[in-house]
């Protein structure tokens, strides 16, 4: 039993979370002693994944290229965006490095309750350069699509690293940052600005003189089995941080539009981000949004592989209302599997049938990096 601090409102787990939590772990212990598919990694060659320190072009000028910037993934669904026109202001996705193991996961963290591994965050840095802490400290907007603790619990130590970075996200998110002390003038509670629909503007936020972000509503897919794990809202500031991966609660789900602006102010280049799948009528709803923002001249998606196929059509319906330049895959190595170990792909996941997917939309046009790798977009 998890033990509160007194006087904090709804974090004792009710009946309804404790049998949630319960049909998780068993459904987590099922897997482990059945062996069934999402026990197994899968074979990363099929995505062909590019290495760290590697460059990846993706050249989408029309004519003569004019400006550029560097997608730097930095673990799990956490990447690194700069623009070469101006890097004194960065933007971030929040990355993973500590990956509990699905063992832990099943049985170490009930009793012993799981922690950011703050020794591996810092080997996993110093071995990226193209993320070193000069670049950490130019960040200026972090950007949390959901609570989960695959996005959010390793990024209370990340903070420091990051001194003037705003961290965006839901209240969920908001509320389980409210222990950490470096975050607590910087978080920015997306839900009263993000857009829901084509209907209403979108609020934009920008970051500096060449980047500007605005925040949609997303969802995000079951995890095993159609359940969730740690659904549900972080109502109230925490007084502490979650003792266990299930107490970095979901909260609700957004994704973000990242323009790269010219000298003009018109974008040059927009990321799509988000950091789970979602169904068609939310990837319809999200293309409309998009669809009614100042035109690009460029586009790329950065899409979800984990848990793809637990959603309908999921990336087609997206893909085919932006139809990008070019797809990065995030989310799809193994988040099970210590993070200084060579990746593998996701369990659970289909990558043959993911590249199928894309085919029709992008062609040949996506790459996976492994983490710091870069994917440099010329336009």
């Amino acid at each position: 039993m998890i033990v509160f601090p007194t006087g904090v409102r709804r974090l004792v787990p009710t009946k309804r979370a404790t049998g949630t939590r319960l049909s998780v772990l068993l459904a987590l212990l099922s897997l482990v002693l059945s062996g069934c598919r999402y026990m197994r990694t899968g074979d990363p060659a099929v995505l062909r994944p590019t290495a760290p320190g590697e460059v990846h072009l993706v050249d989408v000028c029309k004519r003569q290229c004019t400006d550029s910037a560097d997608v730097v993934a930095a673990g799990v669904d956490g990447f690194l965006i700069m623009p070469w026109a101006d890097t004194t202001q960065l933007v971030m996705t929040a990355p993973s490095f500590t990956n509990p193991t699905i063992w832990w996961m099943t049985f170490g963290d009930w009793l012993l309750g799981t922690r950011p591994d703050t020794a591996r965050i810092t080997r996993r840095l110093n071995a990226m350069p193209a993320a070193n802490a000069s670049r950490l400290a130019r960040v200026g907007a972090l950007l949390v699509g959901h609570g989960h603790y695959d996005h959010l619990m390793d990024v209370p130590p990340l903070l420091p690293r990051m001194p003037d970075a705003r961290v965006f996200g839901s209240s969920t998110v908001i509320n389980l940052l409210a222990p950490v002390a470096a975050a607590e003038p910087r978080r920015v509670s997306v839900d009263s600005i993000a857009a829901r629909d084509a209907r209403h503007g979108v609020t934009a936020y920008d970051v500096g003189p060449a980047l500007r972000v605005r925040a949609m509503a997303w969802e995000h897919a079951p995890n095993i089995g159609g359940l969730t794990v740690a659904p549900g809202d972080q109502r109230t500031p925490r007084r502490t941080l979650p003792r266990t991966v299930f107490g970095w609660k979901k909260g609700a789900v957004y994704a973000y539009a990242v323009d790269i602006l010219q000298r003009d102010g018109t974008a040059g280049l927009r990321l799509f981000f988000h950091d789970a799948a979602a169904g068609p009528e939310v990837q319809r709803r999200a293309g409309e949004i998009v669809a009614g923002l100042p035109s690009t001249r460029t586009t790329v998606v950065i899409a979800v592989a984990a848990n793809f196929d637990q959603r309908p059509l999921y990336p087609d319906i997206l893909l085919a209302h932006l139809a990008p330049d070019h797809v990065i895959l995030g989310h799809w190595d193994d988040f099970f599997r210590s993070s200084e170990k060579p990746e593998r792909v996701v369990r659970g996941i289909d990558a043959r049938e993911l590249v199928r997917r894309l085919a029709p939309y992008v062609g040949t046009h996506w790459n996976a990096p492994r983490a710091g790798a870069i994917t440099r977009i010329r336009w």
